[in-house]
């Protein structure tokens, strides 16, 4: 961001953020591109309740402490919006919008500020990024299509990374392997139909890596990418704006309602000397292959994730194995480091949440697992299926 000036307002900000939303739309309209997209990055921590927990404490959600580092500086505009300098060149600007999410906007090329939010994320053991599954998208697809006219267009995204197939894995990155990658513009009359018929013959179209999302005050879109950025290809950042925060309180109360009824909770049962037995209430969290792993998949997977924590599950933990076909894992969640127990099979992955560890962490896993091990999975919370969730958060439907 090349703008030399001393930001005083949040008006004068929005000012600026909305000139050049409508100036990028006149250059995509007319193909001649000199601006970069505005792009924003929605960062997660934690929800207040955790604020009593030993390991994290509301001090630590200052966004001094989350985003200034010996590179980068903030300065505060008010009370919910900050600029952000690397040196004393302008970044972009970070949005409070709520203790739970904050966001960065900003108009630097792609590659930086995907390697910007990216390494924010990874050093922090606060900050997480915004994760959404194939199976949401699907509720959002279902949405936008309900109250946009049906010759509006949007695009999708599918993306399926077959990296764990590979006989000799290396365990110290990740390698595109066998990347199943399609990109569809479509009239939204009719696009779910349409999907649900690919989806017979191509599981890979069941994990979306990005959706756009119709601007609701004129021509363009914004598009939503599966980790947390939103794109601006519309004229007014207003409406960028309103459409994430929206997103993100979807999100927001998808997460607390799994967090209510994932988190275990240990009772004791006393006897007349002491606490016998431990008996957990809870309701564990099952994905479900559409068909059994390979152990060469499964056993890739295993070793490549977990001993050292590796992006993007970051859990780290100690690998029991039962046997070549079934694991036990007792780790921690590196987002927040709150504990986590996984009973890992060939047939179904099976997660234990700890009360206070974040629900972040249900979807990371099932977004990245619909993209690496199986498009199709089906995930449920106890015995309740994870879309009958979505469906009363985002349609309102029980």
């Amino acid at each position: 961001m090349k703008v030399e000036v001393q930001w005083k307002s949040r008006e004068d900000v929005f000012n600026y953020l909305e000139e050049y939303s409508q100036s990028t739309k006149e250059q995509i309209d007319n193909y001649k591109m000199k601006n970069t997209l505005l792009k924003s990055y929605v960062f997660e921590t934690f929800d207040e309740s955790l604020f009593g927990s030993e390991v994290v404490t509301k001090g630590l959600l200052d966004l001094k402490n989350l985003f200034a580092d010996s590179n980068h500086s903030i300065q505060q505009i008010d009370e919910e919006l900050f600029s952000l300098y690397e040196s004393d060149k302008l970044i972009g600007f970070i949005e409070q919008i709520n203790s739970r999410f904050c966001t960065l906007f900003t108009t630097e090329s792609s590659k930086y500020s995907d390697h910007l939010a990216r390494s924010y994320v990874k050093k922090s053991t606060i900050l997480d990024s915004l994760w959404i599954s194939g199976k949401m998208y699907d509720n959002f697809l279902e949405e936008i299509t309900s109250y946009h006219h049906p010759e509006r267009f949007t695009k999708m995204k599918f993306e399926f990374n077959a990296m764990f197939e590979k006989n000799h894995l290396n365990k110290d990155e990740i390698i595109e392997h066998k990347v199943s990658s399609v990109s569809l513009v479509e009239e939204l009359g009719g696009i779910v139909d349409k999907l649900q018929g690919v989806r017979q013959y191509f599981s890979s179209f069941h994990s979306v890596g990005s959706l756009r999302f119709p601007s609701h005050v004129g021509k363009g879109g914004h598009d939503v990418y599966q980790n947390g950025k939103f794109t601006n290809r519309s004229d007014s950042f207003s409406d960028h704006r309103m459409q994430l925060k929206q997103i993100v309180s979807i999100y927001q109360n998808m997460t607390e309602r799994l967090e209510k009824k994932t988190w275990v909770e240990v009772e004791k049962v006393k006897s007349k000397d002491s606490p016998i037995n431990n008996s957990f209430k809870a309701s564990p969290v099952t994905i479900r292959f559409s068909k059994p792993l390979s152990t060469n998949v499964f056993n890739n997977f295993v070793e490549f994730t977990f001993p050292k924590g590796r992006e993007p599950f970051k859990i780290y933990g100690e690998v029991k194995r039962i046997n070549e076909e079934r694991v036990h894992i007792y780790g921690v969640d590196l987002h927040l480091w709150q504990n986590v127990v996984l009973d890992l099979s060939l047939v179904e992955f099976i997660l234990f949440l700890p009360k206070g560890t974040c629900g972040n962490t249900i979807h990371r896993l099932v977004t990245n697992i619909q993209k690496f091990l199986d498009p199709q999975i089906d995930v449920f919370i106890g015995d309740v299926p994870y879309e009958s969730i979505l469906n009363q958060v985002i349609g309102g439907k029980d």
